[in-house]
């Protein structure tokens, strides 16, 4: 667990709770990841869980790319200092997403706890209100948040209960109501409930991406202290 305030001029966020499995009905807030935590040279959410990078695209000659942490497997985010003198860290990675495309993305996947026997251990976040975090991005005017529950992590493609946000300039906080993540409108098989999800909460998702990609973009994403708040 970390405490952390921002400097004036983008306001102050505390975090000063504990996070316990088993009871995170009984928190007001729950630290998801601060990007603080290292386990075996490579980033962790703040119970231990794996953060992982990973691209997509429609077209595979024109392949979505990144730049993360270098030599460790699966490929993760860096953890840096945004200021040279502030020992607070958060996590960066660069992103490169090549046009034309229906479709392209990079993908930061964050798990809540650390799996158990190959298996995803889910979170029951069902009684939060919200989901927030700093961003700060460039090369990019919007970022795409998704709930996730599955044995598999991708199991249901692109089909999650998802919502985009439009980022500022500079590192802001993003506060989302959880009733805002909603399957996308062209889904008619498989619809689920996002309080379900929520329910078994295995990781959440945050994309740089494009649709109906047309230019190139490319630039950086850098998030800190993402938590589930009451």
């Amino acid at each position: 667990m970390k405490r952390f305030v921002l400097c004036a001029s983008l306001g102050v966020l505390s975090i000063a709770t504990t996070t316990a499995r088993g009871t995170l009905q009984d928190q007001k807030t729950l630290l998801y990841a601060d990007f603080e935590r290292m386990e075996n040279g490579r980033p962790v959410s703040s119970r231990g869980g794996l953060i992982q990078l990973y691209a997509y695209e429609e077209s595979s000659i024109h392949k979505s790319t990144f730049k993360g942490m270098e030599g460790v497997e699966p490929a993760a985010p860096e953890l840096v200092r945004v200021k040279k003198d502030d020992p607070n860290r958060a996590m960066k990675f660069d992103f490169a997403l090549k046009a034309p495309n229906q479709w392209a993305g990079v993908t930061v996947e964050v798990h809540g706890l650390p799996d158990e026997n190959g298996r995803y251990v889910p979170d029951d976040v069902s009684g939060f209100k919200a989901l927030s975090l700093e961003a700060y991005a460039t090369g990019i005017e919007i970022l795409r948040l998704e709930v996730i529950s599955g044995e598999r992590g991708r199991d249901m493609g692109m089909t999650y209960p998802q919502m985009t946000f439009k980022v500022r300039s500079g590192l802001n906080t993003y506060k989302v109501p959880l009733t805002a993540f909603t399957q996308p409108a062209w889904v008619t098989e498989r619809r689920v409930d996002a309080k379900d999800i929520l329910k078994r909460l295995t990781s959440v998702n945050l994309t740089a991406f494009c649709d109906q990609c047309e230019l190139n973009k490319q630039g950086m994403v850098i998030v800190d202290n993402m938590m589930f708040e009451k």
